[in-house]
């Protein structure tokens, strides 16, 4: 999980003709050009599309968020910490080589060698070893078992030497305009033909090709209340994903940030597909709502911040500018500095900003929020530290429970990033496509797009 900057919906679809039920192939798009299908350098939503589609990880996370089998048939935690997996002698990479125990230990140092590797899951592995027992590999993390096999669901392993291969469900290859998978023979026995995307960034075009029928899955735009088209239904999916922002600058602007995001967004640009948030951690992952507990009085204006965002997204510039209009009504004033997603990711990195904004999609389990307090956790931009970190942390089992209540608590003190929306997908598909929805989307769950199939009705 990191801070992933994606439309209000999880999916934007495009085809340029209807297909013929027959054909089975889906034809979707992508907000942003995903760059080479990479399982150790690729970060961004969009690449992680790819690699849910071409690639498989030790182990899945099913619609409900449980930990499913997947390169792994079975796995067991050793009194030494280490996660000893047997591999299912099934499983092959499109060269038709079998998916080995040197695959495993090849993918997992290089993420944790290379320099342009992963952020995400470099900071899922920081620490581990990594070996192979009698054909067997096996991982060792300081982390807990539980949470680290659901952390490996987002590892997908590739063919040693090889960055661009995985052995997933679905064949990749690179067309002119188009990033093209076709089923192939694969353990998830997937059931469509496969998935065409091509690069559409305009939501606008979206909603036409929608409303024209030449889509089989797409999000209407959040600024228009269409009725869904004959051919469609609409599908809603509860997500783990909220609009954050970090600050730099101290508590102070979260504590005004806090009060604004309660009236500052019109019903009409929220929509369907967002609401304010209303604590700190999502309630989703089962945290109950936690106010900022700084015991300092709020900043008086006049006053002034700057705030980085993704450029590109209509709706959630929509969205910050009438966040502004909030501000600016107890005088303060937010500059608004749209930036390209690098150059955003740079700057959260090196720590270079006053406020920065972004959409974070959060893995299904509570564990995703220590990346806000570890110290070397993917969404901790400020530096934050405790030191009672590490003894709460070490007791966490399941969200909702005493110690985790107790680790919120701590963060409300002095919190370093503060959730302005909470999101759901609300996206349309062909009513003979029949999906498996899910919190994590359509795709990064277990089976994903394995799983669709095509009906009659």
């Amino acid at each position: 999980m990191r801070p992933l900057l994606l439309a209000l919906c999880l999916l934007l679809p495009l085809s340029l003709t209807p297909l013929p039920l027959a054909a089975q192939m889906v034809e979707e798009s992508l907000g942003r050009d995903p760059g080479p299908l990479d399982f150790i350098q690729g970060d961004s939503y969009e690449q992680w599309i790819l690699q849910s589609l071409a690639g498989d990880a030790l182990v899945g996370l099913g619609p409900d968020g449980r930990v499913v089998p997947r390169l792994a048939s079975s796995w067991k935690a050793q009194k030494d910490g280490a996660i000893h997996f047997t591999l299912r002698p099934d499983a092959r990479y499109p060269d038709g080589a079998s998916v080995s125990a040197e695959d495993v230990v090849w993918t997992v140092r290089e993420l944790l060698r290379h320099p342009q590797a992963s952020a995400t899951k470099r900071a899922i592995l920081e620490g581990a070893e990594v070996g192979v027992d009698q054909g067997r590999p096996w991982i060792r993390s300081r982390k807990p078992a539980g949470r680290l096999l659901m952390e490996l669901a987002r590892v997908p392993i590739a063919q040693r030497g090889h960055p661009e291969r995985g052995s997933g469900p679905f064949a990749f290859r690179k067309e002119p305009g188009a990033w093209v998978f076709t089923r192939r023979d694969h353990f998830l026995k997937p059931r469509i033909d496969g998935i065409r995307f091509r690069l559409l960034a305009d939501p606008g075009a979206v909603m036409t090709a929608l409303q024209k029928g030449w889509l089989h899955i797409g999000a209407p735009a959040t600024r228009r209340q269409a009725e869904v088209p004959p051919t469609h239904r609409l599908l809603t999916q509860p997500m783990h994903a909220q609009l954050v922002v970090w600050s730099r600058t101290g508590v102070g602007p979260l504590q005004l940030l806090e009060r604004w995001r309660r009236d500052a967004f019109p019903p009409q640009l929220l929509g369907q597909n967002a609401r304010p948030s209303r604590g700190l951690w999502p309630e989703t992952l089962g945290f109950e709502t936690q106010a900022i507990d700084a015991g300092a009085a709020l900043p008086k204006g006049p006053g002034s911040w700057t705030l980085h965002y993704v450029a590109g997204d209509e709706s959630i510039e929509k969205l910050l500018l009438a966040l502004r209009e909030r501000a600016r009504k107890d005088g303060f004033h937010l500059q608004l500095i749209p930036l390209e997603q690098g150059l955003l990711g740079e700057r959260l990195h090196k720590g270079d900003f006053q406020l920065a904004c972004a959409v974070v999609v959060f893995d299904p389990h509570p564990w995703a929020v220590l990346e806000y307090l570890e110290p070397k956790g993917p969404m901790n931009f400020s530096g934050w530290q405790h030191p009672r970190l590490a003894e709460l942390s070490a007791r966490l089992q399941q969200g909702g429970e005493f110690d985790w209540r107790n680790l919120q608590s701590l963060w409300a003190r002095n919190p370093a990033a503060l959730p302005l929306l909470d999101f759901r997908s609300v996206i349309w598909v062909d009513r003979n496509l029949q999906v498996v929805p899910s919190p994590m989307g359509l795709y990064l769950h277990t089976p994903g797009a394995a799983g669709w199939r095509w009906s009659r009705e």
